[in-house]
């Protein structure tokens, strides 16, 4: 059994909490836990999740003891995006040559905050930092224009404050020998109107991203080995998001 304990925002809370229910053999505990899942930087000696890490500065991470902490990139764990990566990973896309993001939100979020995770996938798919970055930012919208090496390219497509009742995701995906698209919406295409988008996240992918990542948290635990993701790739995101606007 797995003891994990939170320090966590009530909502972020709740949904950790209700995702360690779908997973054998981890339990919540207020104390004397076998690891911690936070979203403050701190000294606990425990392992730890590091949750919404795309909210800290890159020189707060410099002194963190990364064999320790797994930083919490939640949308590597979404259920559209995970098979768009086994894809690439098995050769079945061949080299990725240009990676296409939309992602618009009816929340008030700030941009570059809602960029983290989507430069993160850019990084993660091409394996790399970009050579080139290009930026155009209005109130409310940012969008990336991301150079990678050998031709490579992602263009990150960021708007809130949004008019409507629901988010609008897409993200393609195309190589050498193959394209892939992820789709958040089942099928749903998108549909302006008078009342905004419609074409919507569903709540429960959410969950499922969150599952699947506390599954490779507790697993790396169990089995004593390091993550699929580092604090260096947080950095590395960060700090991308960060020149891009400086």
């Amino acid at each position: 059994m797995t003891r994990i304990q939170l320090q966590l925002e009530p909502e972020r809370e709740a949904l950790y909490t209700e995702a360690s229910t779908r997973l054998h053999e981890v339990e919540i505990v207020p104390a004397d836990g076998d690891a911690l899942i936070t979203s403050t930087l701190g000294s606990s000696p425990l392992p730890t999740l590091l949750d919404q890490p795309g909210r800290f500065d890159p020189a707060s991470l410099r002194d963190v003891p990364a064999p320790r902490i797994m930083p919490a990139h939640q949308w590597r764990f979404s259920p559209s995006v995970l098979p768009v990566e086994e894809s690439r990973r098995n050769g079945q896309l061949g080299d990725p040559g240009l990676l296409r993001i939309h992602h618009w939100l009816v929340t008030p979020s700030e941009a570059p905050a809602t960029a983290f995770p989507q430069v993160d996938l850019a990084h993660w798919f091409f394996g790399c930092r970009p050579e080139h970055i290009h930026t155009l930012r209005r109130e409310h919208y940012l969008h990336y224009h991301l150079g990678f090496k050998d031709g490579g390219m992602a263009l990150i497509d960021i708007a809130t404050h949004r008019p409507g009742k629901e988010n609008y995701y897409s993200m393609h995906l195309i190589g050498s020998q193959g394209a892939a698209y992820a789709d958040d919406h089942r099928n749903v295409h998108l549909q302006f109107g008078t009342g905004g988008t419609r074409a919507h996240l569903h709540p429960p992918n959410e969950l499922l991203a969150v599952q699947a990542m506390l599954t490779e948290f507790t697993a790396g635990l169990r089995e004593d080995r390091p993550w699929s993701v580092g604090i260096s790739e947080t950095s590395d995101a960060l700090e991308t998001v960060k020149e891009a606007l400086s």
